[in-house]
């Protein structure tokens, strides 16, 4: 055999399998590959009835990174696992728990680990003011710790911003016809592209793509928001303004988000603006998916009724 093939899973662990990666992730891999052993992972009560609900046909668990034990027993009989962290969480902890659970399992073919960094970036670029649980300081230890376990994974890195944050982004933009967000250039990605280049990662018999770091973006939107503020304007048929200060995005997010969220997202921003010309448009997820990735344009057409209504959300943008 050669050395470039690598096994298919049969059995595959979801982690953040209630959320917008995971769930499409799960819907991929069901229609693909229905023979597939395909296990939910969650670390929410609630949330595991949803997924029960949604998912009849695969198998639920409550699983917390914090938790080697839930960690074991989600992985027993497992090949295949993706893997997502929340915001906030000591990748330290998280992932030396994971290592010791991946390795009591023996039989791991495939793990994939979602990043989400700027490629290469020095260490002495990332502000202190970005704090501990930002994913700048802890996906490098994330993927520092996965490297040393000597254990089978991919990295794909979210090089971009999830175009399903136009859903809180919207908000601003139907009370008072304005964009709020802070000004920074940034490629995007939909988070359903990324779930079929995780499920497509793991139906390839490809071994080149194991220890690979993959960056995706849609390789065709590198945007300030001021210019989503003209498509908005485009789409919508009618003029959006734009506002990028801080004092429009504190007054606005402040009740949603609350103040403390209001400055980490802002601090943020404005650490991937200093950044961004690190970004590189590229054709990763075409050449995975072998077809063109959503563009902005095409989200904003697909969900334009309901961004009109403000029918969405995103759970990372609310109060603790």
């Amino acid at each position: 055999m050669s050395s470039f093939i690598k096994p298919i899973p049969k059995s595959i662990l979801i982690f953040g399998a209630a959320a917008h990666i995971g769930r499409p992730l799960a819907k991929f891999l069901i229609r693909e590959a229905p023979t597939m052993k395909l296990r939910l992972a969650t670390s929410s009560p609630g949330k595991k009835i949803q997924l029960q609900d949604t998912f009849a046909n695969a198998e639920v668990v409550e699983a917390n990174y914090l938790d080697v034990t839930s960690l074991s027993a989600a992985l027993i009989d497992i090949e295949g696992v993706f893997v997502i962290t929340p915001a906030g969480i000591s990748e330290e902890k998280a992932m030396t728990n994971l290592v010791t659970a991946l390795k009591q399992a023996k039989n791991i073919l495939h793990v994939i680990r979602l990043m989400g960094v700027f490629p290469e970036i020095s260490p002495s670029l990332i502000p202190t003011t970005l704090g501990s649980g930002s994913l700048p300081i802890e996906h490098p230890i994330a993927k520092r710790i996965l490297d040393a376990s000597g254990l089978p994974v991919t990295y794909i890195n979210s090089g971009a911003t999830f175009m399903d944050n136009f859903w809180i982004q919207i908000k601003p933009v139907i009370a008072k016809k304005t964009l709020i967000w802070p000004e920074h250039r940034v490629p995007f990605v939909d988070p359903r592209d990324i779930a079929e280049v995780a499920g497509r990662l793991f139906l390839s018999n490809n071994a080149k793509h194991i220890g690979a770091f993959h960056t995706m973006n849609n390789g065709h939107d590198w945007l300030t928001f001021r210019e989503v503020a003209a498509m908005l304007s485009e789409v919508l048929d009618e003029p959006i303004a734009y506002d990028g200060s801080f004092e429009a995005f504190s007054e606005f997010y402040g009740p949603v988000m609350g103040p403390q969220l209001v400055q980490v997202m802002w601090n943020f921003f404005k650490y991937e603006e200093a950044h961004e010309e690190i970004w590189s448009l590229n054709d990763f997820v075409e050449r995975t998916l072998e077809r063109k990735p959503t563009t902005v344009r095409g989200w904003l057409e697909e969900h334009k009724a309901g961004l009109k209504e403000g029918a969405g959300d995103a759970p990372w943008a609310s109060k603790a």
